[in-house]
């Protein structure tokens, strides 16, 4: 079932999860006239909400090898190559497809294959491994440019940067309570995973907590370590402060409970929910990793510290909740930033434009 003058694209994902910016992509790819067939390898994650992707399942444009071997995989692929005229090969970080990559480009040698990496973490190192069956790196970030340009064996390393985006229609300022009683509440919102360091963040809080007061923390996500994390809290001696809201339909209707955001990432890329945050007007505080300086403009949008520096964060809280006028200042700076500079409609583009060129570099 193919769509005659498109171009094609196979994307290969570990799995389907609610909200992940590569359906997001690819579905607006979809409708701006490629044809792109997702091909995933888990039934679901542990710990996340799975998307069963009806649309593409409807037009055909699904396939499961959840049940396949390696062997089979590599057919599936071929084959779809071949009766497809597929142009394009992405993975999107799906680790059991790196060791069939070789074998795919052996036996379909015209087939561009694209590499989209995220942070420098986890299946980076398969990247390195199986380069060679590589066209080309795709990156969010110019500090991710630079790490995959430093550690490439290749001499003439063919990596793309593709800043991401959000739709800013969206996502829109909140209001939040004008009373002094009420206490500025500092979020975070994201995966428990341990790169993201929701356990930091719990530490931060406690330290925190004893020297500012009128302090209070939520938490909003899901994850592998989420009940490691209930059971922090559950531990921790500022868990009266600390409350886990779990997972949130929309993550405006989080950042419409805290005051200010904070990303204690331990490795990172270019985190969409800085970009989301700003978007609502909330400013961010980021820890120093990954693409996270890149989105963060000091005193405009956000600041940039480690958790652990709680000398830094107890400046910036302090001037953030004890300023009302600056903190109004903040919130609209953050969203003009994302007015400015995180509008997913370029981002659409230029993958458009990107992927459009690689296939026809075949």
């Amino acid at each position: 079932m193919s769509m005659s003058g498109s171009v094609k694209i196979v994307a290969l994902m570990p799995f389907l999860v609610k909200g992940a910016l590569s359906l997001i992509i690819f579905r607006e790819l979809q409708s701006r006239g490629f044809d792109v067939i997702i091909v995933y390898y888990m039934a679901e994650a542990v710990g996340y909400t799975s998307d069963p992707c009806e649309d593409f399942r409807k037009s055909g444009r699904l396939v499961d090898l959840t049940n396949s071997t390696s062997s089979q995989a590599v057919d599936v692929i071929s084959n779809l190559y071949a009766e497809q005229k597929v142009q394009l090969l992405l993975q999107v970080g799906a680790p059991q497809a790196y060791r069939q990559i070789p074998y795919i480009k052996e036996r379909c040698p015209d087939l561009r294959i694209c590499d989209l990496i995220y942070n420098p973490i986890g299946h980076t190192t398969n990247h390195f491994l199986y380069e060679n069956a590589f066209n080309a790196a795709i990156v969010e970030s110019q500090v991710m440019q630079d790490f995959v340009n430093q550690n490439t064996s290749l001499p003439n390393k063919a990596t793309y940067v593709v800043e991401s985006g959000i739709d800013l229609t969206d996502f829109h300022p909140v209001s939040r309570p004008a009373d002094d009683h009420e206490p500025f509440v500092l979020g975070y919102v994201g995966r428990m995973s341990a790169e993201k360091n929701p356990l930091g963040f719990i530490e931060m809080a406690e330290r925190l907590s004893e020297v500012i007061s009128n302090l209070s923390f939520k938490i909003f996500g899901e994850g592998p370590q989420l009940q490691e994390v209930r059971n922090r809290v559950r531990s921790s001696p500022a868990s009266s402060l600390i409350s886990i809201q779990g997972y949130v339909a929309h993550v405006r209707d989080a950042m419409g409970q805290i005051d200010c955001l904070v990303v204690p990432s331990k490795v990172d890329g270019r985190p969409n929910i800085v970009m989301e945050a700003n978007a609502c007007g909330v400013p961010v505080v980021g820890a120093p990793v990954g693409g996270i300086p890149e989105l963060i403009k000091e005193g405009v949008n956000g600041y940039i510290r480690s958790p652990s520096d709680i000398s830094g964060l107890k400046d910036v809280v302090e001037k953030l909740a004890g300023d009302k006028a600056f903190m109004q200042g903040i919130r609209n700076s953050s969203r003009s930033t994302a007015e400015i500079s995180f509008d997913r409609t370029r981002m659409f583009s230029d993958y458009a434009r990107l992927f459009s060129d690689l296939a026809k570099s075949s």
